[in-house]
């Protein structure tokens, strides 16, 4: 048997409130172009249907029935977490995209933000690189996990006097290929959520060596792109950033002094390396511009 503690299902590894700004419908129910680099395909898509994945931050733990048997108790905790820190990000992000515009149309002075919101600027950096599943594979979480649990079953088999058991029989086994799916899953959702007391010090002392940078784009430039993977490595003359779009105009990105804030207006050439380097490091691309995302599709090689 399966007991919910919560029914959530729906959950975004890009945030809604982010999607919203990328849409090009002024009415409540917003809807963003997708494009899919495997088929080529470009579509219209609700936001509500955007780089979904059904059930990504749930847990499974199990507990005893008192009679020898277990229940498996299922439970999103990690997805209110992230819809916790979204609902509060989304404020400031507004905010932060205001100011950024009225600096771009000539009030240059830098955004205010107090050093509370700027905290939590830098934190939606980190937030986005830990949530999707793509993140999660590129930086090896669960790689290494099931020769890990194999190595369990093997020693807690030998303490049984059982086997030895070769590392195919044991992924034959339906019990045990579903207990790592469990852990995989248990630990994928807790690393999303950043929901383990070492990762939120470690992820504290990164960010307190960081300042914020906000670039907000040219008027005569095309928009910013988004990707399913969030945050896009952009190289540069100055070396490789991690930016997160916002918006179709405004990005950030992690500063090299601490103490400080930076904005300035980019350009096109900006623009396109930074989305070039979305679709090339994103399985799908949303954006607001249907024709910004069949150019860059364009550029893809034959399939």
């Amino acid at each position: 048997a399966l007991c919910m503690k919560a029914q959530s299902e729906h959950h975004h590894e890009v945030p809604v409130w982010t999607l919203n700004n990328f849409s090009p419908d002024e009415g409540e129910k917003k809807r963003v172009w997708v494009g899919t680099k495997s088929n080529r395909e470009i579509k219209l898509i609700g936001v509500r249907n955007t780089f979904v994945r059904n059930k990504a931050n749930t847990t499974i733990s199990f507990e005893s029935r008192g009679d020898g048997t277990f229940q498996r108790i299922r439970s999103d905790q990690h997805e209110v977490t992230l819809r916790e820190f979204d609902n509060v990000a989304s404020v400031t992000a507004r905010a932060l995209v205001n100011s950024s515009r009225r600096f771009r149309d000539g009030d240059r002075r830098t955004p205010f933000l107090s050093p509370e919101q700027v905290e939590l600027c830098k934190r939606m950096i980190t937030v986005q690189a830990r949530r999707p599943r793509e993140s999660q594979d590129r930086a090896g979480l669960g790689a290494d996990s099931s020769k890990l649990y194999l190595e369990l079953y093997q020693k807690r088999a030998e303490e049984l006097g059982q086997g030895p058991f070769t590392d195919e029989e044991l992924l034959e086994v339906g019990r045990a290929s579903g207990v790592f799916d469990v852990l995989s899953q248990n630990s994928r959702a807790g690393f999303a959520s950043g929901d383990h007391p070492i990762l939120v010090r470690k992820e504290n002392e990164f960010l307190a060596l960081f300042g914020l940078l906000i670039a907000v784009i040219d008027p005569t430039a095309e928009d910013f792109v988004i990707g399913s993977h969030g945050i896009t490595n952009v190289d540069s003359i100055e070396g490789s950033a991690s930016w997160l779009p916002i918006a179709p105009d405004v990005a950030i990105s992690l500063a090299g002094n601490y103490a400080n804030t930076y904005i300035d207006v980019y350009s096109q050439e900006f623009v396109e390396k930074h989305n070039l380097a979305v679709l090339s490091g994103s399985a799908r691309i949303a954006g607001r511009s249907k024709a910004t995302i069949e150019r860059l599709l364009a550029t893809l090689p034959p399939t």
